[in-house]
């Protein structure tokens, strides 16, 4: 059964407002958002365009904000006693590009308006209007040719963020999942907004804050363990992520630098 809770249309937010928050047990929620939009994923914030649909179980964290000026989005918070179709059918927590946005809303509106209105069949066709939903985000994130690959995927990310420290080439990340590398590169960018070569980069950041922050490893070292065979290479890609060099990051964050040695940039 789908109980709603919350259906809200057309929600105007200051620019000021960020929303960063795990839902109680049983909660659910989806939100559509009209305007660009910095978001969540994977412990990173980024930035997403207009139309963009996001689904969140309950436990994930949920977290954005507006990406310049007013944020005007829709969102439907429900109770769901039951499983949300099979295995890997939606894509809990991975923003999607809804591209006919008008068409789409029209299901969210009559959510919202048989909610209020209360008939003695609202509840009959709100669940039928959630079902229609959640089927146009399925067909939104996953290409009927793609869509069989969910799980090889979310298992090589998985990897890419446990294991920074290898020597990820596109051929073996292929072969992880039995695609091509054209294919790769193509379906991993639809299911998670990102290239994969990207994806190991950003893995190999956050793997590097955290080293310089909370050890005194050298920049050397941290590069070595971050995948990087030039700690030049390391301090370069760190800095255009970052805006800064690993050195600056430390001192600024005010990380253990105690045994920093070698080069500091």
């Amino acid at each position: 059964m789908i109980k709603i809770l919350y259906a809200v249309m057309d929600d105007h937010k200051k620019e000021s407002f960020e929303d960063d928050l795990v839902y109680a047990r049983g909660e659910y929620e989806i939100m559509l958002f009209e305007t660009r939009t910095w978001i969540e994923v994977g412990g990173e914030m980024r930035e997403y365009p207009e139309s963009t649909c996001i689904l969140y179980q309950p436990g994930q964290r949920v977290h954005y904000r507006s990406a310049g000026g007013e944020l005007i989005y829709n969102w439907i918070r429900f109770n769901c006693d039951e499983e949300l179709y099979q295995k890997g059918f939606l894509p809990f927590g991975v923003p999607v590009s809804c591209p006919d946005l008008s068409w789409y809303k029209i299901y969210w509106q009559a959510v919202a308006n048989e909610n209020f209105w209360e008939h003695r069949s609202s509840q009959y066709v709100i669940e039928r209007l959630m079902h229609i939903i959640f089927h146009r985000l399925h067909d939104y994130a996953f290409q009927e040719e793609d869509s069989g690959y969910q799980e090889s995927f979310l298992s090589l990310r998985e990897q890419i963020y446990q294991h920074p420290e290898r020597q990820w080439t596109l051929e073996e990340m292929a072969q992880y999942v039995k695609l091509g590398t054209r294919s790769l590169q193509k379906f991993y960018k639809n299911f998670f907004g990102i290239t994969c070569i990207n994806e190991v980069i950003l893995s190999r950041t956050n793997r590097a804050k955290l080293l310089l922050l909370r050890t005194s490893k050298s920049i050397s070292e941290i590069s070595q363990q971050c995948g990087y065979n030039n700690w030049e290479h390391f301090s370069r890609q760190f800095k255009s992520r970052e805006g800064m060099t690993p050195t600056q990051y430390r001192k600024e964050h005010g990380g253990d630098g105690k045994a920093v040695k070698g080069t500091t940039q």
